[in-house]
């Protein structure tokens, strides 16, 4: 309904969809008809994008594309990311009853995180100090935004189903 709404109103809209190929164990292929989710915004009446979302340039580009494009009125676009999921869905996910070992290595080879870091360092853009240095401030920020969440108590259980509806009150 959204995409529809957005492409009926030529709404500036970025739709995105991170696309890693699978819904929690079922792949894409018994998912979808399409070859791609972006081949579905045609019928929402705006273009639709595939990208490459190992490489943060591409989606950079394709992005500011489409900010543009809203911005001049033209309406929304749906823009789908393609990723590599690199570990189970989730903890109670065993990605290796439906993806071979061999798959999952072809799979981490493109960890885009490790090719952007390496393609900065060739670039001449970024060392290997200052690529180490960020990495252990974002290791730490993340422990310690962990230990934050776990250490912080449950909320009461009545404030479950607050802000579901509206709250305000009437008169």
């Amino acid at each position: 309904e959204g995409a529809n709404f957005a492409g009926i109103h030529k709404l500036p809209v970025i739709l995105f969809c991170e696309n890693n190929k699978y819904a929690i164990s079922t792949p894409l292929s018994k998912q979808l008809s399409a070859k791609h989710v972006a081949d579905r915004a045609i019928g929402y009446g705006m273009p639709g994008y595939t990208v490459d979302g190992i490489d943060p340039l591409a989606v950079f580009k394709v992005v500011k594309e489409a900010r543009e494009r809203g911005l001049r009125g033209e309406g929304p676009t749906l823009i789908e990311v393609e990723v590599e999921r690199l570990v189970p869905h989730s903890s109670d996910d065993d990605d290796k009853s439906y993806r071979s070992a061999e798959e999952l290595d072809a799979l981490k080879a493109r960890d885009g995180i490790k090719l952007f870091r390496a393609r900065l360092i060739e670039m001449g853009v970024l060392t290997e100090e200052t690529a180490t240095e960020i990495e252990q401030a974002m290791e730490k920020e993340v422990d310690e935004a962990t230990a934050y969440a776990e250490a912080a108590a449950y909320d009461a259980p009545e404030n479950a189903l607050r802000y579901v509806y509206d709250e305000e009150e009437t008169k």
